[in-house]
């Protein structure tokens, strides 16, 4: 079991049962009670679970909104799986034959690359990992934009990356977000985030791609406001008075 799932295990166990000790949860995942210790810390940092002597409980009302760790791109994979998929799936949906669609970097975008339709589409990207799985696809006019890269998320950013996609008319864009707070979509990096506000900004329809654990959640950079998007395509655990307050700024597809 990689990293990134055991630790949505970890975090399912503490949701559930409102807490959860050290032992209890080595023995549910059969790994050493010293990387689950590892993970709980990593885990509290992130503000997703409150560390308490012993083990962990369910994050209370005063947990920070702020993001403190960016996981890399082989941790996101593996983080919330089934609920990225659903969300792929509504998205790819959405795609009409001979359209030209920009998909943006990360794992829930990465997640609709096997799911698009078999038709033509022209297809712009700036990330590495979604330019390889299309590679062979001759369906498909593929453009990738350059720029510096950023190995932390595969991802094309900065001057020249700008300046290319400043150039470009798009159809839709689906971009994903680590953060949803006080009605922004939240990225960890600058260069990123101006990046994905240009492609935003090109593109006539705009889709937010995000899976409810970042609602309510801020990173470093704000780089969207949701009430310029056409919808957020969210899965179904986004309840209560989150849906309400983002209902009132851009409707939610799940």
């Amino acid at each position: 079991m990689i990293k990134a799932e055991r630790q949505d295990h970890i975090k399912r166990i503490v949701e559930e049962h409102g807490s959860a000790s050290v032992h209890d949860i080595a023995s549910r995942l059969e790994v050493s009670e010293m990387t689950v210790r590892r993970d709980l810390i990593e885990m509290s940092d992130a503000g997703e679970l409150e560390r308490v002597h012993g083990g962990a409980r369910r994050a209370g009302g005063k947990r920070s909104s702020m993001l403190r760790h960016e996981y890399s791109h082989t941790e996101k994979r593996g983080r919330h799986a089934e609920e990225k998929r659903a969300i792929a799936e509504r998205a790819a949906r959405l795609i009409e034959p001979d359209s030209t669609v920009f998909l943006g970097a990360g794992t829930t975008v990465e997640a609709m690359v096997p799911l698009l339709p078999a038709c033509h589409l022209r297809v712009v990207t700036n990330s590495l990992s979604v330019f390889n799985m299309l590679a062979a696809k001759e369906a498909y006019e593929l453009c990738l934009i350059g720029g510096a890269y950023r190995p932390r998320t595969g991802a094309f950013v900065g001057p020249l990356a700008e300046e290319a996609i400043e150039k470009l008319g798009l159809d839709m864009a689906f971009i994903g977000a680590n953060g949803i707070f006080e009605g922004n979509a939240f990225t960890s990096n600058a260069d990123e985030g101006r990046f994905q506000k240009l492609a935003f900004d090109k593109a006539d329809v705009r889709y937010l791609l995000a899976d409810a654990s970042k609602v309510g959640r801020r990173d470093f950079y704000a780089f969207y406001h949701l009430i310029e998007l056409d919808a957020l395509i969210c899965d179904k655990r986004v309840t209560g008075g989150d849906q309400a307050s983002i209902e009132d700024l851009v409707e939610i597809l799940v």
